[in-house]
């Protein structure tokens, strides 16, 4: 009998196995990308996402294809490996598009009402999802180079002056390293933007939004939220009560230009106040996470090596001018004149960075005129594979270079198509000239003004393997008990935004632009 029952299983399971091999075979268009063999058909490519990183480049190193399917029970995911590919897919926006990605993930992440979801996924003129179209664009002069951006980076860099100016020269102080820098960067950053109505000066706002990012996966998939996500669905309720009173009370007419700017689109749009409210609820994520864990692993790279340390001292101290009243620092003469900084930057993006384009079709397409990709379809570009291509970073790939970025006569010029630090195309992040400068000045007045000593005596690196999939640079699984201490006699430090039109060349499309 219990033979019996063993036979059956095992047959079952080698019917149900063939059975869906055939499946994918039979539909799987031969002008599809090649597709990706499973042990477990459908299955198998799930568990393999869930690993991240290792899973994309695994891929790329085992078949060493331009581009892959992973079949997924009821979908499909195209992954893009090929650097040649990436700038023919960014080109084709309007048919592989962002926007739908960006609209459901709004709506699900908020739980905006279906007054809101409707518009969002309106056509108008004939542009589909019009609202997130139009919003890029009404974004962009508060973001580009010019008055806008340098009113919100003064404002950011002095309130890091002022909270770094606070910590007094009595003797080292031993702090927890990560808490301390996503409390600095947290309170620039939300003052900068938000002005003085900001709902996050309540520390316990701020204590919400951290919360509330922890159930972000868990939201935008729709795994039983409120069994998984009880807390992180109740942080942000609060949150949005803070924020629409924040907008009824006009905070955003106080705040910085990109504030103004999203809430005027969304009410020009006739979005309900307490959807407005939810999306910069939602907004948060564009200007908090990414750059408190950018700020943590730069200054980390800075000082857990002794040479990147005393070279960026070196540097930054020829741009410091003396005077009787303290020391002054013009942020536009470092980020023009301090390569080695800028280079270090750059490479903590490339050496950190586990984030991920996507992008729907909206229609079937044929690919460089090769490759067919099926409408509904998923379109992921990983920057891990660009970031660990040896043919595009050389034989040091996996080892973290501080002057890798820098230019020189007769330095091989790395391909700008494979640094993907901030996306590219219509998922290029539109806040990058803003978060970079607040994060070089951010590390540039701590290693001026500051030593940091590890309590334990030695630097050790800590891991990132609990990091959330929807940040771009993974913060760290564990703190690190420092020691913070002045350097020399306390002096006081200015800090100036001379102002430029022009921004930082941090990725192809600002090289292009000039």
């Amino acid at each position: 009998m219990e033979l019996s029952i063993l036979t059956i299983a095992v047959s079952t399971i080698f019917t149900t196995h063939v059975f869906l091999c055939l499946l994918l075979l039979r539909t799987q268009d031969e002008r599809e990308p090649p597709m990706v063999a499973a042990t477990i058909p459908f299955i198998s490519p799930l568990i393999g996402l869930s690993k991240k990183n290792a899973f994309y480049i695994g891929i790329r190193d085992k078949f060493h294809l331009p581009i892959v399917t992973l079949r997924l029970p009821f979908s499909r995911i195209y992954i893009i490996n090929s650097t040649n590919l990436i700038p023919i897919t960014q080109r084709q926006h309007k048919i592989l598009s962002f926007k739908p990605v960006e609209s459901l993930g709004v709506i699900k992440l908020v739980a905006a009402s279906k007054e809101a979801d409707e518009i969002l996924k309106e056509e108008r003129d004939g542009v589909a999802f019009a609202y997130m179209a139009a919003f890029d664009k009404a974004m962009h002069p508060a973001l580009s180079p010019g008055p806008g951006l340098d009113a919100v980076n003064r404002d950011a860099v002095n309130i890091l002056n002022s909270s770094l100016a606070k910590i007094g020269s009595g003797g080292s102080q031993p702090i927890k390293m990560f808490d301390w820098i996503k409390g600095e960067i947290s309170w620039a950053t939300t003052e900068a933007v938000f002005g003085p109505q900001n709902p996050y000066r309540d520390p316990k706002m701020l204590e919400d939004f951290w919360a509330f990012d922890k159930g972000f996966i868990v939201l935008i998939l729709q795994i039983f939220p409120r069994l998984f996500a009880r807390k992180a669905i109740q942080a942000r309720e609060r949150l949005v009560v803070a924020m629409e009173r924040y907008i009824r009370n006009g905070g955003h007419e106080q705040g910085s230009a990109l504030i103004k700017a999203r809430v005027h689109h969304s009410l020009n749009w006739n979005i309900p106040i307490n959807d407005i409210a939810r999306f910069e609820i939602g907004g948060s994520f564009a200007i908090l996470p990414n750059s408190v864990f950018s700020s943590f692993w730069l200054v980390w790279h800075i000082f857990s090596d002794a040479r990147v340390l005393r070279e960026i001292r070196e540097e930054l101290g020829r741009h410091v001018t003396v005077g009787p009243e303290g020391n002054t620092i013009d942020m536009s003469d470092v980020k023009a004149n301090c390569p080695i900084l800028l280079s270090t930057f750059q490479e903590v993006l490339r050496y950190r960075s586990s984030g991920t384009s996507v992008r729907i079709a909206l229609e079937d397409h044929l690919l460089a005129g090769q490759y067919l990709i099926k409408r509904g379809s998923t379109i992921m570009i990983p920057s891990a594979v660009q970031h660990s291509e040896k043919d595009v970073w050389g034989s040091t790939v996996l080892e973290f270079d501080h002057t890798r970025f820098i230019r020189s006569p007769g330095k091989q010029r790395f391909n700008p198509v494979a640094f993907r630090g901030f996306g590219g195309g219509t998922t290029l992040c539109p806040g990058r000239h803003f978060a970079s400068t607040e994060i070089l000045a951010f590390a540039a007045l701590v290693t001026l003004q500051f030593d940091v000593e590890p309590v334990s005596g030695s630097w050790v690196q800590p891991t990132t393997k609990k990091a959330g999939s929807h940040v771009a640079i993974p913060g760290p699984d564990e703190d690190i008990d420092i020691r913070l201490s002045r350097r020399g006699e306390e002096k006081k430090w200015r800090v100036l935004l001379s102002g430029s039109e022009k921004g930082l060349d941090l990725v192809a499309e600002d090289m292009a632009e000039k």
